[in-house]
């Protein structure tokens, strides 16, 4: 937010107050110095004249109020000028109070529109320390009005305008609202952008599109030869230090710690695949890698004998273990003797092991990430339709916390178990019974036979979904039944069944899932490679391959992101972040089930 600022003597802006005029003002200038009268003393005075002389002491009114810290009375004042009668260098002057005292308000878009005023066209008259604080002003506002891409395109046109100790914050700026951008937008504007924004653009997209740290390092250095003279070039983003920093720091030798034996082999082997598929994909590109030795955690009894062997070895960091209660354990000791990233989470909170990370794909990413796509679609009360197992309840849990954090309200929860009673219990959570129970009521006041349609109560906007297939697949024809059959419904990925049969998705058409992006956009750069070699990496299986893929590609990083929280990852199981205890979160994609198959949910036009 903009800090209260004065603004400058200028013909524009010049701070008086009225001692008697001999002959009505008609512009600023005209007005007597006299520095110390209150905003309510030029008020008073404004009511001795009309028309322009009035409006011209009012707007000087407002900027007095301005430069007394009070922007709620700028806006007060403002609000009694009609800014269209005022002269072209006075409309310049209201337009910049009403975007200022706005965006001190926190009212970003209304002082976005004040700075798109046709009035705005008088700035380029104006000296030009009074041209880059407006634009300065406006670099802000687009920030904070959702316009992140163009509030770095209007910091780059004033960079080199800018004095040294400027412009090192300026460049810093122009790199956060990049990272605001998402990749989509990104993509889409590298083609149009030229000269200096064209370079930030290409830098920003290495980051997000070049997963793999030893690509993206060569990648930079490539940039960096292309653009010699860009801003960047010389002094890159804090971001990128710490990634060519953490680069050179890398461990040469790795452990895959997994269950290669038992009920969890096949986990274990899609897992491992698909973290190889990502070393070889740099090692294949001339790019050396560290080297990997498989362990299988079967056959230790005692981590701790893992331990010994792995650092007799000359293992540096550990990937794994897979097992929830292995990683329980590994948790709740004082220390571990070399960093791991366990593949799974504990139920701990507990955040005294600082060398230990966790990754998986819990539910309770993809109950966040319903409760943050629901909000963002407009929705502001939900109800909740629960299996009832421990994902479910976890899921659910998760849900909750999001959604009321955001400030959704939840309405109520039903716990789902055997399909057939999911209907009575759908009508319970709408009030159907309850309305079909007025429609009689009315029948028996009017003393004969009317036709009165239920109708579910309208305080749900929504519903949140954690179920399997088999339960999923009653959701859509009982909420027909219901007169429900319009309400949004935001299911976790366990409620349909990845594949080409068609036929197993059936009834779930229009609800929308959280799914992983190699499922979902299969726009990976090893999914090609990777399923033709394992054909079920195209299926559920396809989660845990893209696991391994992250695996790969995240543990080298989590040094920097554990120092940046703001660090994102687009990884091939969604958008990666680290929380202060360690913990990988994941923010989904969205899809939406068409014909029975599962599709971007942004390709599909879905009723509000």
């Amino acid at each position: 937010m903009s800090r209260m600022k004065s603004l400058p003597l200028s013909a524009l802006a010049i701070t008086l107050i009225l001692a008697g005029c001999a002959s009505p003002p008609t512009q600023l200038s005209d007005l007597p110095k006299t520095p110390d009268a209150s905003v309510e003393e030029i008020l008073e005075d404004a009511d001795r004249y009309s028309g322009a002389e009035a409006n011209l002491l009012r707007l000087h009114a407002a900027q007095t109020a301005w430069n007394n810290g009070n922007a709620q009375q700028v806006r007060s004042i403002l609000s009694n000028i009609p800014q269209s009668d005022l002269p072209l260098d006075q409309q310049l002057l209201f337009s910049e109070l009403q975007a200022y005292s706005s965006f001190a308000l926190n009212q970003p878009q209304a002082a976005l529109r004040a700075l798109r005023h046709p009035s705005m066209l008088q700035l380029e008259k104006q000296p030009m320390e009074e041209q880059l604080r407006i634009q300065i002003l406006r670099a802000e506002v687009l920030a904070a009005a959702g316009e992140p891409l163009e509030a770095a395109r209007e910091r780059v046109y004033i960079n080199g305008l800018l004095t040294a100790q400027q412009r090192d914050a300026n460049r810093q700026q122009i790199w956060d609202a990049l990272d605001q951008v998402s990749t989509v937008k990104l993509r889409q504007a590298a083609p149009d952008e030229r000269g200096e924004m064209a370079g930030w653009v290409q830098l920003a997209l290495i980051t997000r599109e070049q997963n793999n740290i030893d690509l993206q390092v060569r990648a930079i250095k490539q940039w960096q030869e292309t653009f010699a003279t860009h801003p960047a070039a010389a002094h890159l983003p804090e971001s990128v230090i710490q990634l060519l920093e953490v680069y050179e720091s890398r461990p040469r030798h790795i452990a895959l710690l997994l269950p290669f034996q038992g009920p969890l082999a096949a986990a274990a082997q899609a897992l491992r695949d698909g973290f190889m598929a990502a070393h070889y994909q740099a090692h294949s590109e001339g790019l050396e890698q560290p080297k990997v030795t498989l362990y299988d955690a079967t056959a230790y009894s005692d981590l701790m004998q893992f331990y010994s062997q792995a650092q007799a070895d000359g293992v540096q960091w550990v990937i794994g273990p897979l097992e929830r209660d292995q990683v329980t354990r590994l948790a709740n000791l004082p220390e571990i003797p070399l960093p791991t990233l366990a593949l799974n989470y504990t139920d701990s909170d507990s955040m005294s092991q600082q060398k230990l990370f966790q990754f998986g794909l819990a539910p309770e990413d993809e109950a966040r990430s319903a409760a943050l796509k629901a909000w963002e679609d407009g929705h502001r009360s939900m109800a909740a339709l629960v299996a009832q197992t421990d994902w479910g309840q976890r899921a659910f849990a998760a849900f909750r916390q999001a959604w009321e954090e955001l400030g959704g309200t939840l309405i109520g929860r039903e716990v789902i178990d055997q399909p057939a009673t999911i209907s009575n219990q759908i009508a319970e959570l709408l009030d159907i019974q309850e309305s079909e129970q007025r429609g009689k009521r009315v029948q028996e006041v009017i003393g004969e036979e009317v036709i009165v349609q239920p109708t579910p109560r309208q305080d749900v906007h929504a519903l949140f979904l954690a179920a399997n297939p088999q339960q999923a697949r009653q959701i859509n024809p009982t909420l027909a039944f219901q007169y429900a059959a319009d309400l949004p419904v935001y299911a976790t990925s366990h409620a349909y069944q990845v594949g080409n049969n068609e036929n197993q998705n059936a009834d779930l058409d229009g609800i929308l899932v959280a799914e992983i992006p190699w499922l979902l956009s299969r726009s990976d750069s090893l999914y090609d490679s990777v399923t033709s070699s394992w054909p079920q990496a195209t299926g559920a299986l396809g989660r845990l391959y893209a696991m391994g893929v992250d695996a790969q590609r995240i543990f080298s990083r989590l040094p920097q992101m554990q120092e940046y929280a703001e660090t994102r990852i687009n990884g091939a199981t969604g958008t990666l972040t680290l929380s202060e205890d360690g913990r990988v979160h994941r923010s989904l994609d969205w899809g939406v089930i068409s014909g029975g198959q599962i599709v971007p949910a942004d390709d599909v036009i879905l009723p509000r």
